[in-house]
C-alpha cells in the first residue's frame, strides 16, 4: 500500500516566506520532499499550523463583559467576575474558545488556568497544549505553603490521566506571588510561565514604591519590595531562566532586554490584548535583536475579544510600526509559527525533511507574499491537511 501524499499548492510557508512554485510530498505523514510543481496547483497556500504562545480559554465566557481601559481598571473590574465564574460556564467559554482556536488554524495552546477546564476543551478538539496551573498567594504572603499545596493539588487533578497536555503549577504575576514562592519556582528548574511587566504599574510598584499596585499592597501589610524593574526582580528570584516564559513584556528596556537574553527567557508576545488595555508597545523588534525567542498570543477574550491569530499577526505588524520598530511580516508569522513552537520547547515546527508538523491550506489563490496573507487571512480560509 502507498502511505505517501502530494500536496500541490500555489506556494509552501517555508521559514516565514511564502514560496511559490513548490509542491509537498509526506510519506507516512511526515515531509518527505520538498520540490518544485511537477502538475497543475490547486488554488491554496502551504503552512505550518499555528501556536497560540498564550491563552485564557475559560475567559471566552467574559468576552464582552469589561469595557476596555486602562489594564489596572480592567484588573479591579475582571477579579469579581473571575470570582463568580462557575466551572459549568467556564467549561463552556474554553470549549468555545478551543473550536475556535482550531478554526484559525492554531494546532498547540499555551495555555494559563486556574479552573480544571482548559484540558477537557483542548482534548475535545484534538489539540495539543500545554497548562500552565495559576498560582496566586497574594492573600497568603507570609504563609503560602497550603494555597501551593492545594494549586499542585487542582493541577494533578486538571491533568487527571491525560498525559498529552501536561499541567505545571505556574506563579500568575510578581506581584500575586509572594517572593519567597517565586524563588522556589525559580530554584526548581521546572517550566513555568509568569505575567511579566504588562504594564507600567510593576515598575512603579517595584521601584518607587508608588502607583495602584503599591497601594494594593500597602493596603494588605506586605512589606515593601524594591528592584529597578520586574525583570530584575525576578532575575534575583531565580526566573531569568531557560524553561520559563515571560507574557507581555511590554514595559522592558534595553537593559532589561540584555538580562533577559542572557538568562534565556522565551517571551509570549500578546498585541490585541496589550493595545485594548493600554499597555506600553512591547519592543519585540529589540526582543529578536537581542536574541529572544518570541511566539504570538491571543491571551483572554475579556480583553482581545474571540481568538483570531491572523488579527493577532496584524495587530504585531501594527503594534511594531507605531513604536517605529517595524517587524517584517515573514518575521511575524514565525512568531505565530516555528519560533512560537520554539519559544516552549517544541521540536520539529518546520517545513523540513522528516518533520510531522501539523498542516493548513489556506486557501488565498491571489497570495502573492507572507504579507498578503496576514492581511486577507481569517478563519474562514483555514483548512486542515494533517493534524493538529
Amino acid at each position: 500500500m502507498d502511505d505517501r501524499t502530494l500536496i500541490r499548492p500555489n506556494g509552501l510557508v517555508i521559514d516565514g516566506r511564502l514560496e511559490l512554485g513548490l509542491e509537498i510530498l509526506l510519506a507516512e505523514g511526515a515531509v518527505a520532499e520538498i520540490r518544485p510543481h511537477t502538475g497543475v496547483p490547486e488554488p491554496f497556500v502551504v503552512s505550518p499550523a499555528f501556536v497560540n504562545a498564550h491563552s485564557h480559554l475559560e475567559y471566552r465566557s467574559l468576552a464582552g463583559r469589561i469595557a476596555e481601559g486602562e489594564f489596572f481598571s480592567w484588573l479591579e473590574a475582571l477579579l469579581p467576575l473571575k470570582r463568580e465564574l462557575d466551572e459549568q460556564t467556564a467549561a463552556g467559554g474554553a470549549a468555545l474558545a478551543a473550536k475556535e482556536n482550531l478554526a484559525c488554524g492554531v494546532a498547540f495552546v499555551a495555555e494559563h488556568a486556574d479552573l480544571p477546564v482548559s484540558v477537557p476543551a483542548l482534548l475535545g478538539f484534538g489539540l495539543r497544549g500545554i497548562v500552565f496551573q495559576e498560582t496566586i498567594t497574594f492573600r497568603d504572603w507570609e504563609a503560602p505553603e497550603e494555597t501551593l499545596r492545594r494549586v499542585r493539588e487542582r493541577a494533578k487533578s486538571h491533568q487527571g490521566s491525560q498525559q498529552r497536555i501536561p499541567v505545571l503549577p505556574s506563579p500568575h504575576a510578581p506581584y500575586t506571588v509572594d517572593p519567597a514562592s517565586l524563588r522556589s519556582f525559580g530554584a526548581s528548574g521546572e517550566r513555568v510561565s509568569i505575567h511579566v511587566a504588562e504594564s507600567a504599574h510593576e515598575r512603579r510598584w517595584l521601584a518607587e514604591g508608588a502607583g495602584p499596585l503599591h497601594g494594593m499592597h500597602d493596603r494588605a501589610g506586605h512589606p515593601p519590595i524594591r528592584a529597578r524593574s520586574a525583570v530584575e526582580y525576578l532575575k534575583e528570584a531565580g526566573l531569568c531562566r531557560r524553561g520559563v516564559q515571560w507574557v507581555h513584556c511590554c514595559d522592558v528596556d534595553d537593559r532589561d532586554l540584555e538580562l533577559m537574553a542572557g538568562g534565556g527567557v522565551a517571551v509570549a508576545h500578546c498585541p490585541r490584548s496589550n493595545a485594548a488595555l493600554g499597555c506600553p508597545r512591547a519592543p519585540v523588534r529589540r526582543m529578536i535583536r537581542n536574541g529572544l525567542l518570541v511566539g504570538l498570543g491571543t491571551d483572554s477574550a475579556a480583553s482581545a475579544g474571540p481568538p483570531d491569530m491572523f488579527a493577532e499577526m496584524r495587530a504585531a505588524l501594527a503594534c511594531s510600526f507605531a513604536l517605529g520598530e517595524p517587524l517584517q511580516p515573514e518575521e511575524v508569522w514565525r512568531m505565530a509559527t516555528d519560533w512560537g513552537a520554539g519559544s516552549l520547547e517544541l521540536e520539529g515546527w518546520s517545513l523540513d525533511p522528516g518533520s510531522r508538523v501539523p498542516l493548513i491550506a489556506l486557501h488565498l489563490p491571489e497570495a502573492r507574499s507572507t504579507e498578503d496573507l496576514i492581511e486577507h487571512g481569517g478563519p474562514e480560509v483555514v483548512e486542515w491537511l494533517t493534524g493538529p
